[in-house]
């Protein structure tokens, strides 16, 4: 670190310089092909750099020299510079210091430069007045542990919730890289609210002390902020723009907040209520803090996001109601201080709130059989997301209005498709029923009236029901229909006769024909073994398959 000067007093002589300048005459430049740039002070102002070049063919510069001058008066030589491409420099272990320090610079102030430049032909030019060496001190605003940081006083708490900026002022000598208190000056402090540009009211001012330091009066902290010193100065002793940044800590108030809520699952449209108390913590001496201000946040996808705040009572209870939207990711709640001066472990709870969802492209039907199907589609109202593994189920009811009852259940595809079947009823009313689930809210398809004709095969007898092993049996029935609440004869109607061998479930095809005008059937077959026989009716488009009882044969 460099080291520090203990005063200002050394730039004392300051006033003389520009009487010195004013009488300073020009050196006569030698006309030939060297030529000779501006000089301008390095950050270290005990240092200049000037360019140098030659127009002789084949030449190149070889040697770069400088003086400078107070007025008429030479205050420093600098018989060779350092060559770094085109650009010469004043070596490091020449910097031009001031005399109380090992060099012969008799104060601070603006010093002018002549420089003489020479190739290897020879040439030789001079430029007097070159440029003019700052050779002031560079403004910096350091802290205790020299950088350039903005310090405080002290750590604001939730009773005193105001500090101080604190810093000192100093100078970087030239050549030395010495630091000095600057004593006298005004330093502004600026303070900028997160989130707001800093009000007028914002910008304060300190003056510095014979050590450099300066400290503000007691400023509000009510919220986050940073803070920004600024000191500027151009003058004969100190010329250039010094800023230092600070960000205050604090030191919170440790509370305890506990909270609940009313509903761990909210349907589209309802809201749910947090309620909960801030107190000063566990133990025996528990006591609720009143007045108190609690952000309650709605958490998407694992991360709070601000939804209102509350103040306690004056028993430390608060009460919040958040009105959670649907389908965007809400997973959660949770309560903590809204008070940067209070720490406390927030007090969290799951949430899911099911998205809208709508039964689309839905088609049923009832076979003749009797064996109904619906498909179609389950989804999200206001997206494309998948709808996947969600249950679905088909209910039943007589008058489509009570009573409904679950026939069968399947799970959703990918997309939302689903397929249902079920064996349904002579008539009555279907629906597709999603129940609510954690993704999902509830969702029902308008009843749809499904229903045919019944029919069946009414006193159907054999011949013989005790017969010898390939005797022709003759086996009658009459079909019916169940037409405006009668039973009637259906003519005209292809029929079957089916065999069932005792011991066996699977019926075998062996004649068929059609009703007459009574509806009547008459089919004949051949038993060969003992067995079941059966006419039967398949349906159309609005008859159900027929019913009725076979009759057994007795092959001997």
């Amino acid at each position: 670190m460099p080291a520090e000067r203990s005063s200002l007093t050394l730039a004392a002589a300051i006033a003389v310089v520009a009487s010195l300048l004013t009488a300073a005459p020009a050196l006569a430049d030698d006309a030939g092909p060297v030529g000779i740039g501006a000089a301008r002070t390095a950050w270290n102002r005990g240092i200049f750099t000037v360019t140098a070049w030659t127009d002789a063919p084949g030449a190149a510069v070889t040697s770069v020299s400088a003086r400078v001058r107070a007025g008429d008066t030479v205050v420093a030589e600098v018989p060779a510079l350092t060559r770094t491409g085109s650009t010469w420099e004043v070596p490091a272990d020449a910097a031009l210091k001031l005399v109380e320090d090992g060099g012969t610079m008799p104060h601070l102030g603006a010093y002018a430069i002549d420089v003489s430049a020479t190739d290897d032909q020879g040439h030789t030019t001079t430029r007097s007045e070159a440029g003019t060496l700052d050779f002031t001190l560079t403004p910096a605003l350091i802290d205790a542990d020299g950088a350039e940081r903005l310090e405080f006083t002290r750590l604001p708490t939730y009773d005193r919730r105001s500090l101080g900026a604190t810093d000192r002022l100093v100078g970087i000598e030239p050549g030395t890289g010495d630091r000095v208190p600057i004593e006298g000056r005004t330093v502004e402090v600026t303070r900028a609210y997160d989130g707001g540009r800093p009000r007028p009211d914002d910008t304060f001012t300190a003056v510095t002390d014979a050590e450099g330091r300066f400290t503000t009066e007691d400023l509000d902290l009510a919220n986050w902020a940073n803070f920004t010193a600024r000191f500027t100065e151009d003058s004969g002793q100190v010329h250039g723009k010094a800023t230092a940044f600070g960000r205050p800590s604090i030191s919170p108030t440790k509370v305890s907040v506990t909270a609940t809520a009313d509903l761990t699952r909210v349907l589209p449209g309802q809201k749910v209520t947090v309620t909960g108390t801030v107190s000063t913590g566990g133990g025996p001496d528990t006591a609720g803090l009143a007045g108190i201000p609690v952000r309650v946040n709605l958490r998407y996808f694992g991360r709070d996001s601000q939804a209102l705040t509350a103040t306690t009572d004056a028993t430390g209870h608060f009460s919040a109601v958040l009105n959670p939207p649907a389908g965007l990711g809400v997973d959660g709640w949770s309560v903590g201080p809204a008070d940067m001066y209070l720490s406390a472990t927030p007090a969290t709870g799951s949430l899911v709130v099911p998205e809208e969802s709508l039964l689309r492209k839905v088609k049923s039907s009832i076979a003749a059989s009797g064996l109904v199907k619906v498909t179609g589609q389950l989804q999200r109202a206001y997206s494309d997301d998948s709808t996947d593994a969600e249950s679905v189920r088909l209910e039943y009811s007589a008058d489509g209005r009570t009573g409904w009852k679950s026939l069968t259940t399947a799970k959703s595809g990918y997309y939302g498709d689903f397929t249902l079947s079920a064996w349904g009823y002579v008539d009555g009313y279907y629906r597709v029923h999603h129940l609510t689930s954690d993704r999902l809210a509830e969702s029902t398809t308008a009843p749809v009236r499904l229903t045919r004709v019944n029919t069946r095969m009414y006193s159907l007898k054999a011949s013989s029901t005790k017969v010898k092993k390939g005797t022709g049996v003759t086996f009658t029935g009459a079909l019916k229909e169940y037409v405006s609440g009668t039973w009637r004869p259906y003519k005209g109607r292809h029929v079957e006769l089916f065999f069932q061998k005792k011991g066996s479930t699977k019926w075998t095809y062996v004649a068929s024909g059609t009703t007459s005008s009574t509806g009547t059937a008459t089919l004949k077959g051949k038993p060969t073994a003992d067995g079941k026989w059966l006419i039967q009716y398949f349906g159309d488009a609005t008859h159900f398959d027929s019913d009725g009882t076979a009759v057994y044969v007795d092959v001997r």
